[in-house]
């Protein structure tokens, strides 16, 4: 009689290995099994599939001693072929009671590193049957596609961290300087000019500094009549004023000259300076506190000086101590000279064209000046240059050691990057911006527990968006959704943040979470595809039509590649067939 088999159930649930009258001849009257896998479809988490298996073999099958059931479970997708796992039952395992009344159910769990070649692909069971030494091939069973990638959507950007410089064009300054007069003199003297305080506010004014205010203060001994010392007082700051205004009308300080710009007071009896002057001499504390009480007094000034000067001993005695009262002090402030950044920019691009020498460039340019200059360079690899001419004069500065090492990390020269940053932390301990680029360089490795470390003391030295976001994909990477969520929440307005977010719960299950992240995100970038293919995707788990096809149809606008990512995404297994889905692969 002709062998002919029963047309064998296909589909995504329960398929049995049932077999015609004729080959169960062949097969020793083995009758099959029944075979189920779950999730279905397979779902990768965390680079990995992890599923269950359960095969039973039913009552009255005819397994029976020295049989054995074996299932190989295989990815096949195309020509591409990748064992999973061998399922094997033996009969002589079982009571013969038990195989003849109520069978055998086998369970078993199994997790495989996913690789691309997969996607798209079948799970399936190449099953075959051993009895008395001999084997019989059995027809394959497909079980279950392979495999929702979405977790695989992660934007897994790296973010690193740079360090700051402290470098800026206007440094504050302050200068002081004194003019001192003679008793009823309120005329510059000759010599003051010769005063190195003085000559250093000359030099600022030569050298065009920005200039903020001038304070002057008038001060007249308390000896001579009330009205004469004010005179004195106001007119020695006048003059002091108007020199300093010929002087800077002299450098172009043209818009300074206004009176907002002068701080001015005149003091006419400085009788604070009195008693700081008095404190320095070796007059008994008996006569000092006298004194001190006179002063305080509330007597007529010319009363009060005529006492004074009787305790002291009279005009000739207390003249040391009154001399140094007849001045005007002045306090300019302002910002020093740097260089500008235009300035920074010119010297350090004629390096970087050949014009200059290294040695040229490290001596035109401070440290801090040379340190900002490749801060401002937007090229990778011509601030990789000028940061390597720093180190060769500054080896042991952390902060390019570090940017050094950024810039390996995303040049892809992990083990270059990891020795700059080992050299760095040995300069800068616990500091965050070295800690993130060492997790980035662990997460490239995939060496995922030392890179969530990093990341995390990074964040906790300093809560940057940069090591949160970076520490997201991490968690997202190990399928540590709730956590990764977190995460991509603490990384703020960072790009890709809010759709990692979304991504993120959406892998939770948590649809209403996931929608508010991702629409979020499309705010942020209205022409984020991806934000509106992953959007789609919770239409698709929600039963949310309208939502699927609105933003299914936007994702493949902006990026035509999604069309046949949907196309076969088996996120989309139940809508596939849709005449409104087709229409949005093609709008």
């Amino acid at each position: 009689m002709p062998m002919r088999a029963k047309p064998f159930p296909r589909g995504l649930g329960a398929l049995s290995l049932l077999l015609s009258t004729g080959l169960l001849v062949q097969c020793a009257k083995f009758k099959g099994t029944v075979v189920t896998v779950s999730p279905n479809p397979l779902e990768v988490h965390a680079d990995s599939v992890k599923y269950s298996v359960k095969v039973t073999v039913p009552p009255k099958s005819g397994f029976r001693r020295k049989s054995t059931y074996v299932g190989k479970l295989v990815v096949k997708n195309g020509s591409n072929r990748y064992e999973i796992k061998t399922v094997t039952i033996s009969a002589d395992q079982y009571p013969k009671k038990q195989l003849k009344n109520e069978g055998v159910t086998l369970s078993t769990q199994g997790i495989f590193a996913f690789q691309e070649g997969m996607d798209g692909g079948q799970l399936t069971a190449e099953n075959s049957y051993e009895r008395k030494g001999k084997t019989f091939d059995l027809p394959d069973v497909e079980l279950a596609p392979c495999c929702i990638t979405t977790s695989r959507l992660v934007d897994a950007r790296p973010y690193v961290l740079y360090e700051q410089h402290t470098y800026t064009s206007k440094r504050p300054i302050s200068l002081e300087a004194l003019f001192q007069f003679p008793q009823n003199v309120y005329l510059i003297q000759p010599g003051e000019y010769e005063r190195q305080a003085v000559k250093d506010i000359v030099a600022f004014l030569q050298k065009k500094y920005p200039a903020t205010s001038v304070t002057l203060a008038g001060y007249a001994s308390p000896e001579g009549r009330f009205k004469r010392n004010q005179f004195l007082s106001l007119n020695r700051y006048k003059e002091v004023q108007k020199w300093l205004i010929e002087q800077m009308r002299k450098e172009g300080y043209k818009e300074y000259l206004d009176s907002t710009f002068f701080k001015v007071s005149a003091t006419p009896q400085d009788w604070e300076g009195f008693k700081q002057n008095l404190a320095q001499t070796s007059l008994p504390e008996d006569v000092k506190q006298q004194i001190v009480q006179v002063i305080a007094s509330n007597m007529n000034p010319d009363a009060k000086e005529q006492k004074v000067m009787q305790l002291v001993g009279g005009p000739k005695e207390v003249e040391f101590i009154l001399a140094p009262l007849r001045r005007t002090q002045v306090r300019l402030e302002g910002f020093s000279g740097r260089l500008s950044d235009e300035q920074i920019d010119s010297i350090a691009n004629a390096f970087l064209s050949g014009a200059l020498t290294q040695e040229a460039l490290l001596n035109a340019l401070a440290q801090e000046e040379l340190y900002f200059a490749t801060t401002r360079q937007k090229d990778p690899s011509r601030r990789e240059r000028l940061l390597k001419a720093y180190t060769s004069r500054y080896s042991q500065d952390h902060r390019a050691l570090n940017d050094l090492g950024a810039l390996a990390v995303l040049g892809g020269r992990l083990d270059e990057a990891m020795d700059y940053l080992n050299t760095a932390s040995r300069y800068s301990a616990n500091n965050p911006a070295i800690l993130n680029n060492m997790g980035l360089v662990y997460a490239a490795r995939k060496e995922y527990a030392q890179a969530a470390q990093s990341f995390q003391a990074s964040y906790a030295a300093r809560p940057t968006p940069e090591a949160a976001f970076n520490l997201g994909v991490i968690y997202e990477k190990t399928a540590q959704y709730a956590a990764a969520a977190e995460a991509f929440n603490n990384a703020g307005e960072l790009p890709g943040a809010q759709y990692n977010a979304g991504l993120s719960r959406l892998l939770m299950n948590d649809l209403a979470g996931a929608k508010v992240a991702l629409e979020k995100s499309l705010q942020q970038n209205p022409n984020s595809a991806l934000s509106h293919y992953v959007l789609a995707i919770v239409g698709a788990r929600s039963a949310d039509n309208n939502l699927l096809i609105t933003n299914l149809r936007k994702a493949v606008q902006l990026n035509r590649d999604l069309a046949k990512k949907a196309q076969n995404d088996l996120e989309f297994r139940k809508q596939r067939d849709s005449a409104e889905f087709k229409a949005a692969l093609n709008p």
